[in-house]
């Protein structure tokens, strides 16, 4: 049924990778005067400056926090100084461990969950405890390059040419703005300057999954204009078997295009165009109907009779201009994004012909922000802006009947359709009382008015504004040199919205509008290195207090609805902490625990659901990695990594009756590299468990709806980089 790769054959690509490997080992050499020193190999990938710069050579130190700059605080710190929890996966990390989305992402960082869910503009996403909502919005702001994501349709992205991925944990609406309730996730991009660069990434695996990602980055004016443009595709047949029309739902054909143009006419003055485009046609909605105590079972497969697919169009084009003045420098960014998707599929999930759904949606955002911030380095450092954004989405539900139905269906039409303006103002500063000892404060206010109204229904239409102040407040102190410690509070906010007027509100208990959520959160974390930088822990504890926690439900039936509801009372205690250990230079261990321990405090007034974790994440979750790259000689070394990912105990609805236990998945990958390419294998998923990456809690009556994940899977990975620094 399913063309898997046997073990046989999988040993046998070990082997031979493993024979390459030891070739090059044989032809091992004394290394040359003047060669670089092993502990200085492998350097973490800068993050993006202000102005254009050469890429650090590979050859420098990585797995040093030390090392790492981070940007998510909106300035540029060492990791290791600045104060507040922030995990990051570097290029050179994303490469050793296979790490090619956001999705990825959550693999290799504590506390995050990011999964595709029932499709790529659905993405499931979840930090501390706290959950992303269909037709709402993300617990954590998304940005490429120091530009913000505006929706989730375009939140599933790819890692195109990156230098760093950053996740920085707990509400940061005072940096950026409603919808960071929980956190950021930034994404740090490698920037063109004055080398010519070709790089490529290509990754086939089983399931006939096929990738590939080129870029090419070159000068057009030395020291002037420099230009990128990075190209991915992707063709699989997919792992997850139909066995009502024999083939694949997990399906994927599609490409996508990257590009950035950097003007740099004069001293302090610095222009960034970027756009992309994507063009594709994926599976969507491979949904299992199951009881609660067969979401455990595996053994199943699909059943629609319908090929479920959702064909996307993407867009998104941002203008960046970096201005140095007098006082301080100014920072203006534009945006334009578009997400078409039509999506069709089988509403009734069985093999008998029925009803499917034809769903085209289609979400628009144009917004400005504008910031000014002060120069130097001194005691006292400032910044203050404002932002407008204004957003429509557009999503049309129309239940038709299978033209192959044999008995006559319920159809139905829901047109619904959202305006959203939103303004705010922002401001952060800090000020370093003694050497040791850094107050800073910031504060932002927010404001979203919201339109909705069923385009097909009559006297519909509502709107509401929805505001908040988000404050916050961090005291750091650098004790020594490699030990800080910091305390931290911050406020976060998330707009309340509508739910559709053709919802039975009196049945299912909802409300017509739903209230906005507020987040308070309170940390206290140190960050620590000993013995010459080879032992780095940084750790926090916290508690964040939650204001009607918002969560979604979807029921299928003669008609069917989406809702979103609110949790009045709430809260998360959580611990994280983060492990690294180099006790020579080409072996470092590192590992992760994060708990996240929910509990809600109040739903409607009653006891009810009181004391059950909130729904769709997880309560802990842990990693653990080994990664071994021993230098064979002055041009190859080798590469050994193996990761281990424990998802911890994950409800899905606000009854805890629909569940899942800890699952713990392990990922190895062998390969040879030098300064030019890197081959690897790799196997993820070793023991091949199964689990749900996505469940829609009484989707049917008694049944649920489970989306699984992709079983054991065997690959093989080049990389090629030609030209840069």
């Amino acid at each position: 049924m399913k063309a898997i790769m046997n073990t046989k054959t999988r040993a046998a690509m070990l082997a031979a990778l493993a024979a390459t490997t030891a070739s090059a080992a044989s032809a091992q050499t004394a290394p040359a005067t003047g060669s670089t020193p092993a502990d200085s190999r492998n350097a973490s990938d800068p993050v993006a400056a202000p102005a254009p710069q050469s890429a650090a050579p590979a050859d420098e130190p990585q797995n040093q926090a030390a090392d790492i700059v981070v940007t998510s605080l909106r300035n540029n710190d060492r990791l290791q100084n600045a104060p507040a929890a922030i995990s990051v996966v570097t290029a050179d990390t994303a490469k050793a461990a296979g790490v090619v989305s956001l999705a990825d992402v959550s693999k290799v960082v504590p506390s995050l969950r990011f999964e595709t869910g029932i499709r790529p503009g659905v993405p499931t996403i979840a930090l501390r405890g706290i959950a992303a909502i269909q037709q709402g919005e993300a617990p954590v702001s998304i940005l490429v390059d120091g530009v913000q994501v505006p929706f989730l349709s375009i939140a599933n992205l790819d890692l195109l040419d990156i230098t760093s991925v950053e996740l920085l944990k707990g509400p940061q609406g005072a940096l950026y703005g409603r919808g960071a309730i929980a956190g950021a996730l930034v994404v740090n991009t490698r920037q063109p300057n004055n080398d010519l660069r070709v790089a490529g990434r290509f990754i086939a695996q089983e399931g006939e999954d096929y990738k590939g990602i080129v870029t090419l980055a070159a000068p057009l004016v030395k020291d002037v204009l420099f230009a990128k443009v990075t190209g991915s595709y992707q063709n699989r047949r997919g792992l997850l078997y139909n066995s009502t029309r024999k083939d694949y739902g997990d399906y994927v054909d599609s490409a996508t295009v990257d590009g950035e143009i950097l003007f740099t006419p004069a001293a302090g003055t610095r222009v960034q165009l970027s756009g992309m485009y994507t063009n594709g046609t994926v599976g969507s909605n491979y949904l299992e109907l199951t009881t609660i105590p067969g979401l455990t079972d595996f053994s199943t497969s699909l059943k629609q009779n319908f090929k479920n697919y959702d064909q996307r169009r993407l867009v998104r084009v941002s203008l960046k201009l970096d201005q140095d003045t007098p006082i301080g420098t100014l920072t203006i960014v534009g945006q334009y994004a578009r997400a078409r998707d039509f999506v069709v599929t089988d509403i009734d999930y069985i093999q008998v012909a029925g009803r499917y759904n034809f769903n085209p949606e289609l979400d628009e955002a144009k917004n400005i922000d504008a910031r000014l911030t002060s120069k130097g380095s001194g005691p006292f450092q400032w910044m203050f802006g404002g932002m407008y954004q204004y957003r429509t989405a557009e999503n049309d539900v129309n239940l038709r009947a299978d033209p192959n139905a044999t008995t006559p269906q319920i159809t139905a039409i829901t047109d619904q359709y959202d305006v959203s303006k939103a303004w705010g103002v922002y401001a952060r500063a800090s000020y370093e009382i003694v050497p040791s000892l850094t107050l800073i404060g910031a504060v932002r206010y927010d404001r979203d008015w919201k339109y909705d109204v069923l385009k097909n229904v009559a006297n519909t239409g509502i709107s509401a504004p929805f505001d908040a102040w988000q404050p916050s407040a961090t005291i750091k102190w650098q004790a020594q040199k490699d030990l800080m410690f910091y305390a931290t509070f911050g406020q976060g906010f998330r707009s309340g919205g509508f739910n559709a007027a053709t919802v039975p509100f009196a049945l299912v208990g909802a409300q017509r509008t739903y209230a906005k959520e507020i987040s308070r959160n309170y940390e206290a974390g140190f960050k620590a290195q000993f013995l010459d930088k080879r032992i780095t822990l940084n750790a926090d504890a916290y508690r964040t207090d939650y204001d009607n926690a918002q969560f979604q439900r979807t029921i299928i039936g003669a008609t069917s609805f989406r809702f979103i509801t609110s949790i009045r009372k709430a809260h998360v205690d959580g611990i994280e902490a983060e492990l690294t250990l180099r006790p020579v230079d080409d072996l470092t261990l590192g590992g992760s625990y994060s708990l996240s321990a929910s509990r809600i405090d109040d739903f409607n007034g009653t006891s009810l659901y009181v004391g059950n974790p909130l729904p769709n994440a997880f309560h802990d979750n842990e990693t653990a990695y080994v990664s071994y790259t021993p230098r064979f000689d002055d041009h190859y070394s080798g590469l050994l990594r193996i990761d281990m990912n424990r998802r911890g105990y994950i409800s899905y609805n606000l009854s805890n009756l629909v569940n899942f236990q800890p699952v713990t998945t392990f990922n190895a990958r062998l390969g040879v590299k030098n300064d030019k390419w890197s081959l690897s294998v790799f196997w993820n998923n070793i023991f091949d468990k199964r689990y749900p990456e996505f469940v829609f809690p009484d989707f049917m009556g008694a049944l649920q709806g489970r989306l699984a994940n992709q079983p054991s899977r065997f690959g093989v990975e080049l990389n090629l980089e030609f030209g840069g620094k």
